[in-house]
């Protein structure tokens, strides 16, 4: 259901619209709109999922935030298998100009939507780090330095939320 008891799932074509509708959302920073739209998607996926934890965060809903991502990583690993070892940027972004990945590594969490078409390295790298920021404010240190170590300590944000931890 939708935040203020909104109308329950929809399937088919106006479920692709409702999903489509709450990226087009999150790009223009509306949240509760963005969020009832995918609840009210029949999608039980990864990218949905996604989506409605980075509407919870943004809202400062991090328990939820934290359990939705978690369960967009389940949802990741049932559809393609885990990732033995630590996640590993995708060939695309290892391709990327220099001053693309260090743009990438020094800037915060990003806000953008989790499509479905996203390559896989790239929705996990996504997920890891929104997990690693709800974990953060709900005090998981352990959580936030394990991601951390997973993206093998490259993005600057995180080293950031570990620093205080480890003082």
């Amino acid at each position: 259901m939708g935040l203020l008891g909104g109308a329950p799932p929809t399937p088919g074509a106006d479920s692709e619209r409702l999903f489509a509708a709450g990226v087009t959302y999150i790009c223009c920073g509306a949240w509760p709109l963005a969020y009832d739209c995918f609840g009210r998607s029949a999608h039980e996926d990864a990218p949905t999922r996604y989506n409605q934890a980075l509407c919870c965060f943004m809202a400062g809903w991090y328990e939820e935030c934290h359990r939705l991502v978690a369960e967009a990583e389940r949802l990741l690993d049932d559809k393609s298998g885990p990732v033995p070892g630590p996640a590993t940027p995708s060939m695309s972004r290892r391709q990327l100009p220099e001053a693309f990945r260090r743009w990438d590594a020094a800037s915060e969490l990003p806000r953008c939507p989790l499509l479905p078409e996203t390559p896989r390295d790239d929705a996990l790298m996504l997920i890891l780090r929104l997990r690693a920021e709800a974990a953060f404010r709900l005090r998981r240190c352990e959580e936030v330095r394990t991601i951390a170590a997973r993206l093998g300590h490259r993005y600057k944000h995180l080293e950031n939320l570990i620093k205080p931890i480890d003082r």
